[in-house]
């Protein structure tokens, strides 16, 4: 359990990076809009990060079948989160939707560019064994 708390610990440092490093380029070449909704959607995708990892830690303690229900359920509401935070940003604060979609993708492209790594890393591993 300690290595699954230090990689979503990696993982929230990977975005937080990305994320800054995105910000400052959204401020410098394109508008405030377009940065505010990079960083709301970067915030958005974080929280729904530590939502998903919550919902994994919990399932733990129950059976299958409620499990099952119990993802179903959350997705559900996670789903429904982002949605209306995604109403919300472009109909009252008029902020860029395309960077909010951006920026909540990050996480899923980290964590795809990682599971990428290690994929790798265990083809590279098997090579060396033969």
């Amino acid at each position: 359990m300690k290595n699954y708390e230090l990689k979503v610990r990696n993982m929230l440092a990977q975005i937080a990076f990305v994320g800054t490093i995105g910000c400052l380029l959204a401020y410098r070449y394109f508008s405030v809009q377009v940065t505010t909704g990079l960083l709301i959607g970067l915030v958005t995708g974080s929280i729904y990060f530590l939502y998903l990892y919550r919902q994994v830690e919990n399932v733990q303690v129950f059976s299958k079948q409620q499990a099952i229900e119990h993802i179903r359920g959350g997705w559900i509401i996670r789903l429904g989160a982002v949605l209306l935070v995604l109403i919300v940003i472009t109909h009252v604060f008029k902020v860029n939707a395309l960077a909010f979609t951006a920026g909540f993708f990050t996480m899923p492209a980290l964590l795809f560019i990682s599971g990428l790594q290690l994929v790798i890393r265990q083809i590279r591993d098997t090579k060396k064994c033969r």
